[in-house]
């Protein structure tokens, strides 16, 4: 069974509030956070930016290569004093994720350093698990599996009770697949902005918006936030599910003797309804950034981006530009980062900081490091 990296329970004398060991596994998790965003550090970089002495940071790291998370090596150039750099070992943990919906089932491994090992997408519901098996079977000998994450939506084709059984007694963790999306671009993509960002998914099941703010997913006080494919959007006031759908594109594509002339036509009316949620999220959420990804095809996301950024918004009866609304962009992710991002779900539980704790929680001292 995979473990966190501290699972020290807290004790009656530690009183309220953190203890040793809690502090322990924050600057841990801080550490693997910072090498794999910046990439190779030394102690003294560590130091400086986690504000703990070097016999601290000697420690931590001490832990980490003993899990085999972490390696390092002598700094290239360095002067006649070798320095050494730590940096994170991508062979040291794998996760799977997979997609269940039924008409987009995926399923992919990847490192600890969020590389992609293996993938398949497109697969067939019945065959999702051995597929997810198969992949597993890629990964290296001593590698350790963290777990396996799972992205919901409202037509999967696979039950999560299903994969629990098929993949016991392994951890495996769930959550929407909107959500799972925008972990994916904080982690991977887009990465997180001022204000936050919003990840449009648009996929055959529906519309739904991930959310990110302040580096963690905002679901709304009763779990509904992101809901945006009841929207009723557009001149014609129908649902953004509709408007957005990939299965009206297919058609328009199906029905025309042009493809490119149908997408374009089709992006037209997509763009009218989309620009309608836009501005909405933009008003009240006010991102740094809004991502488009999902289910269709580049070019035709592309072109509903286009199609947006070249639209004026009526304001107050008049026309303005939409210079004010955040950058809109297609996400570089595949399928939107669906299934990737239900892969990064034990990555982030077992390895990874609570960004939140991480932005609001003052740096301990070096004196609370240097007694953990």
């Amino acid at each position: 069974m995979t473990t966190r990296l501290r699972r020290t329970p807290s004790s009656p004398k530690d009183g309220p509030g953190i203890n040793h060991g809690d502090i322990a596994d924050h600057n841990s998790r801080i550490v693997l956070e910072l090498l794999r965003v910046f990439g190779a550090l030394t102690r003294r970089d560590l130091s400086q930016r986690l504000g703990l002495t070097e016999p601290a940071i000697t420690g931590i790291l001490r832990r980490l290569e003993g899990r085999g998370l972490v390696t390092s090596r002598r700094q290239a150039g360095a002067s006649r004093y070798p320095v050494t750099e730590f940096m994170i070992r991508p062979q040291g943990g794998m996760a799977l994720g997979l997609r269940l919906a039924r008409r987009a089932a995926a399923a992919v491994l990847i490192d600890v350093a969020g590389n992609v090992i293996a993938e398949r997408r497109d697969v067939l519901p019945d065959e999702l698990i051995a597929v997810g098996k198969a992949l597993l079977d890629l990964k290296p000998t001593e590698a350790e599996v963290l777990g396996v994450g799972v992205a919901l939506s409202p037509d999967d084709g696979v039950s999560v009770e299903a994969v629990r059984e098929a993949f016991a007694p392994l951890t495996v963790l769930a959550n929407a697949d909107n959500a799972t999306a925008a972990t994916a671009e904080r982690l991977i993509g887009a990465g997180d902005r001022d204000g936050g960002f919003v990840s449009i998914l648009v996929t055959r099941s529906g519309v739904r918006a991930g959310l990110s703010i302040g580096g963690r997913p905002f679901h709304g006080m009763h779990g509904f936030a992101g809901g945006i494919g009841a929207m009723r959007t557009g001149q014609d006031r129908a649902p953004l599910a509709e408007g957005l759908s990939p299965d009206r594109l297919d058609a328009a594509i199906a029905a025309s003797a042009n493809h490119e002339a149908a997408i374009v036509e089709w992006a037209r009316e997509a763009a009218d309804h989309l620009l309608d949620a836009v501005v909405a999220i933009s008003g009240v959420v006010v991102p740094g950034l809004i991502v488009i990804g999902g289910d269709l095809p580049d070019v035709a996301i592309d072109a509903v981006v286009a199609e947006i950024l070249a639209a004026p918004v009526a304001i107050g009866g008049r026309p303005t530009t939409t210079s004010w609304m955040p950058p809109l962009c297609r996400s570089q992710l595949p399928a939107g980062g669906v299934a990737l991002g239900a892969a990064l779900l034990p990555i982030v539980e077992f390895l990874l900081p609570d960004p939140r704790p991480l932005r609001e929680t003052p740096v301990q001292t070096e004196g609370a490091a240097a007694r953990v």
